[in-house]
């Protein structure tokens, strides 16, 4: 327990016997009897075709209707297709786009393939690596020489 901690305890413990306590009245603690007293008017909604939303749905029809019927047809050349053709990208370019980027992500999936199916070298430990050891020319003793009798030079 932390000294703070304790401190605290031993602060509440030591205020209770000599002063009186206040009781906290926290907002969940709140008493819920209200003397407010309500209006017991009710007023019931509008029934009937009246409503905002069926006046919202004909008017969106009739607004339907009318874009079908006085709306251009799509073999004409109207100035708002002419526009957004100019700020379009070509397809041409969204293609050489897609052919990049369907290469890239193969590379990187036969990169990735080749990781997870990779494999570490065998190794064998020896029991007793000292064996190792035994032809090193460092450890023979002083005065020693090795038998160059049967070496020969080759020239090159």
């Amino acid at each position: 327990m932390s000294m703070a901690r304790a401190s605290l305890l031993l602060r509440r413990k030591h205020t209770v016997g000599s002063v009186s306590l206040i009781q906290r009245r926290f907002a969940s603690h709140d008493s819920h009897a209200h003397d407010e007293h309500h209006d017991d008017t009710h007023y019931s909604r509008e029934a009937g075709f009246s409503t905002p939303f069926w006046r919202n749905t004909v008017l969106l029809s009739l607004l339907a209707v009318g874009f079908y019927k006085w709306a251009p047809s799509p073999n004409q050349d109207v100035y708002l297709t002419r526009w957004l053709a100019q700020y379009m990208t070509p397809s041409e370019i969204w293609a050489a786009i897609n052919e990049k980027h369907l290469l890239l992500s193969q590379e990187a999936s036969d990169n990735t393939i080749l990781q997870a199916d990779a494999k570490r070298p065998n190794v064998h430990r020896y029991r007793y690596p000292q064996i190792l050891d035994t032809g090193s020319p460092h450890l023979q003793p002083v005065g020693r020489v090795a038998d160059m009798s049967s070496t020969t030079v080759r020239s090159g």
